[in-house]
């Protein structure tokens, strides 16, 4: 009886941690579809310095879908959560890790062109965490706030 606790822990540990779960490679990671786009789940690491992260997260037949962070020298700078397929939520980070400004933004897609542009409220902050302005974009230009 206390192998079965301690099996019983130790699968409950593994299964709880996200950091583990992803480590011990429980799910399929950089996958293809049969169209041969990125598709599923995702880590993408420096060519000169692989144990460098660049990209951490997901896609859907070879647009970036749900929840994707961004990796300079292994360091978080952006994270986009996906609303859909044209409107994402935005965070921008300071290299220390604070938090520089969020918001949402639009994939604007015409004629086979796609652009990225800031529609919606912004928040921008200071090193310190203090909110330093406000904004509010409509499809990448900056309204007057009064």
């Amino acid at each position: 009886m206390p192998g079965f606790r301690r099996l019983f822990v130790l699968l409950l540990i593994v299964c709880v941690s996200p950091e583990l779960y992803s480590q011990v490679c429980l799910r399929k990671k950089n996958q293809f579809d049969s169209d041969g786009k990125k598709h599923g789940f995702w880590i993408e690491v420096s060519r000169s310095v692989p144990a460098k992260r660049t990209f951490k997260g997901w896609y859907k037949h070879g647009s970036e879908t749900k929840r994707c962070i961004y990796y300079n020298n292994g360091v978080k700078v952006s994270k986009f959560r996906y609303a859909n397929d044209s409107l994402m939520h935005i965070r921008r980070f300071y290299p220390d890790g604070s938090l520089e400004y969020k918001g949402s933004a639009l994939w604007l897609t015409k004629n086979d062109e796609m652009r990225f542009c800031w529609d919606g409220e912004f928040v921008f902050y200071d090193e310190h965490g203090h909110i330093t302005r406000k904004a509010s974009y409509i499809r990448g230009e900056e309204q007057d706030l009064e």
